[in-house]
């Protein structure tokens, strides 16, 4: 049996004309006598002519050793050669990797996956996009896919015109960032926010007319200092460029240390200020045709949707300025270097209404863009949106707009510390082979175990409970030395827990094969988790430790968590 386990009995199990009739199913926990369940996909399979023969083409198989019916359950146990051969190369560290290489060979991916503003620090509300898009990435890569991880980031809008003159207001718009001390874009997040509070209380910027998230302050003019900057640098200002390029240099600088600690790369970053020539072409092209309109009072263009869900995108301000709107539509209808590449788009549910109208009003514009697949839902690329519900902490959800979300660079030090100073989570850290990645691995790792299509309620004490955290799940398994005896002679073939080890690995295939298809990692994360848990439990003969840790290394990298 050279082809994986799962595979190699799923083609015994179909005949004539492709109808399944038997589902090989790993037990949850190690069994004394059999190692998979079948499982029958027809109904009457006692009567079953085909269903039988199935069970007996399966029985004939010269890696199996028994296939028996207890009552209404049918069990297989293999043949000891197999194990001993499936074992010996997991226990020398071949998890079969090489072999997963044909899943997505020959496709290319352009993931993008981080699009925060150039205003101010991550924090927890970018975690799950991060965590989700790198996981994805991994897996197709894993897969044998080439991928391309893509970041879009927000580097022009009225938000940062707020930070500009936020870093103004400071009095520090002139100096150069010191080696050390506070984080760079720490301060500018500061900055950004002590500015749009001044301005809610009456300092002088957008008062308080429920303006509260910055894409809906993009939505008029305040002829504040805000917008004089961002205005003067769309016109080509020498000096409100400078600053400019100063505000947006330190925010991505800190905002890339977090991301290294976080053990996470792009290979692509592109900025939305590259495609402003795009805004009015398609400002002009959509006004010309009526498409899009003049707002009566402030000339603001928009675009009249015709749903419920949002009635009308602004698009761009009477003094030019783009919205986030048209900003995600002039690069999408260019969308450069997506030749030959499936592109998806990881983001929150609360831009579901405007992917969709944007979509929309391209396919209106009659927009082509030949690069790329294009969705089926029309509108151009990406081909895939991943969305996901939003990150919530104390019942309220965490967004770029809200003021003293917690930051990653805090939750970390936070995490590190926690581990310091519990004496059995100190421990795991003592023994784990790369402690400085346990934090990081955590904070990454606890997002892949939630559903997607649901909102978290996050705690950060949360990251650290057994049985519910990925990250600390891999971590105290890692970190676990077995401490078993050693099996005798031959003895490890015979050994329930060894068996239960080597079928394991054999479902890894089947797992990330579903990541592949489905863009969903969440049944790989689980899969990695409870195999974890199981092998922490109690002490395991060093045969069953090395299994286990060549299965754990390749989830890992399979999920985005080595370099974490």
């Amino acid at each position: 049996m050279a082809a994986n386990l799962f595979d190699h009995l799923d083609g015994s199990a179909v005949q004539g004309e492709g109808k399944v009739r038997w589902a090989p199913r790993a037990p949850y926990r190690p069994h004394e006598r059999y190692d998979l369940m079948l499982v029958p996909r027809v109904k009457g399979w006692r009567e079953d002519a085909e269903a039988l023969a199935a069970l007996d083409r399966i029985a004939a198989d010269p890696d199996v050793a028994e296939v028996a019916r207890e009552g209404g359950e049918v069990w297989l146990r293999l043949e000891r050669g197999w194990v001993e051969r499936a074992g010996a190369a997991l226990e020398e560290g071949d998890a079969g990797e090489a072999a997963l290489a044909d899943l997505a060979a020959g496709q290319g991916y352009a993931v993008y996956f981080w699009g925060a503003n150039t205003t101010k620090a991550l924090h927890i509300g970018h975690l799950r996009n991060l965590a989700i898009g790198h996981a994805i990435g991994a897996s197709l890569e894993q897969a044998g896919a080439r991928v391309e991880r893509r970041s879009l980031i927000c580097d022009v809008g009225r938000s940062m015109g707020e930070a500009m003159a936020g870093v103004v207001q400071s009095g520090r718009d002139s100096q150069v960032w010191p080696e050390g001390g506070e984080k760079s874009d720490h301060f500018v997040g500061t900055c950004y926010a002590d500015y749009v509070t001044a301005g809610r209380n009456g300092g002088g910027g957008p008062t308080d007319d429920g303006a509260e998230d910055s894409l809906a302050r993009e939505s008029s003019l305040y002829k504040d200092r805000a917008d004089a900057l961002i205005v003067s640098v769309l016109r080509g200002d020498q000096e409100a460029l400078e600053l400019w390029s100063k505000t947006r240099a330190w925010v991505i600088g800190g905002q890339r240390k977090t991301l290294a600690r976080l053990g996470i790369a792009f290979d692509k970053v592109i900025f939305e200020s590259d495609f402003l020539p795009e805004v009015l072409e398609l400002s002009n092209q959509g006004l010309a045709e009526g498409k899009l309109v003049r707002r009566y009072g402030d000339e603001m263009v928009m675009y009249e949707t015709g749903r419920e869900e949002l009635e009308e995108m602004p698009l761009v301000r009477a003094d030019g300025l783009p919205t986030q709107h048209m900003r995600a539509l002039a690069y999408w209808a260019a969308a450069p270097e997506l030749d030959d590449m499936v592109s998806l788009q990881v983001c929150g549910n609360e831009w579901v209404s405007h992917v969709t109208c944007r979509r929309q009003l391209m396919d209106e514009l009659g927009v082509a863009n030949g690069n790329g697949y294009a969705s089926r839902k029309g509108g151009g690329p990406p081909t895939h949106d991943v969305f996901h519900g939003m990150v919530a902490r104390e019942r309220q959800t965490i967004t770029s707009s809200k003021e003293g979300a917690l930051l990653v660079d805090d939750l970390v030090e936070w995490l590190d510390e926690q581990i310091g100073a519990d004496g059995e989570r100190a421990a795991v850290r003592g023994t784990h082979p790369a402690p400085e990645r346990i934090a990081p691995q955590v904070t990454l790792g606890y997002f892949l175990l939630q559903p997607s299509t649901k909102r978290v309620d996050f705690d950060p004490d949360k990251l650290l409970w057994e049985d519910s955290s990925l990250g600390w799940d891999l971590a105290r398994a890692q970190a676990h030395g077995g401490g078993g005896a050693a099996l005798r002679g031959d003895a490890a073939a015979e050994d329930p827990d060894y068996r239960f080890a080597v079928v394991q690995a054999e479902m890894y295939r089947r797992h990330l094969r579903s990541s592949v298809e489905k863009l969903d990692v969440l049944p790989l994360a689980r899969y990695v988790s409870h195999f974890a848990r199981w092998y922490a439990e109690e002490e395991r003969p060093p045969e069953v430790e090395r299994v286990v840790r060549s299965v754990l290394d390749q989830g890992q990298r399979g999920l985005g968590l080595e370099a974490a």
